[in-house]
């Protein structure tokens, strides 16, 4: 059984894996902001891509991949399912907050009426950021 934690976070990001072209919202953030709402972004492209290798080792916290190996579950497959079960919405950043080595990114998938919003948190691993967990 994969973790109810890994599932939401993967759920919401991978919402945002459509045939349209994402909007670039990183771009509306400067400085260290900028780089959160990109590594935000990256797991879109890496949805996009079906790229689960580059999800699980490049995108994800140590704290997430650590939930699923308690869990039992491989992330690559874990991963793999959730790119199955995407959608075609579209995930733009609305807000970056940093506080030391933890960031928050407060994001929007879908549109009018099927809006959905919700806060990802990131933490600092070396220069990058990596997806820590999700808070509705």
């Amino acid at each position: 059984m994969r973790s109810a934690l890994v599932l939401c976070v993967l759920a919401l990001v991978l919402a945002a894996c459509g045939s349209s072209a994402p909007r670039d919202s990183a771009e509306e953030f400067k400085g260290p902001e900028r780089a959160v709402a990109a590594a935000v972004e990256a797991m879109e492209t890496a949805a996009r891509d079906d790229d689960a290798a580059a999800m699980c080792t490049k995108l994800l916290s140590e704290r997430l991949l650590s939930a699923l190996e308690r869990q039992g579950t491989n992330c690559t497959t874990a991963v793999r399912e959730a790119f199955e079960d995407a959608s075609s919405k579209e995930l733009t950043v609305e807000d970056v907050t940093i506080s030391g080595d933890r960031a928050t990114a407060k994001v929007t998938s879908g549109s009018g009426s099927s809006e959905k919003s919700d806060t990802l948190e990131l933490e600092r691993a070396g220069s990058a950021w990596k997806i820590s967990s999700l808070r509705s």
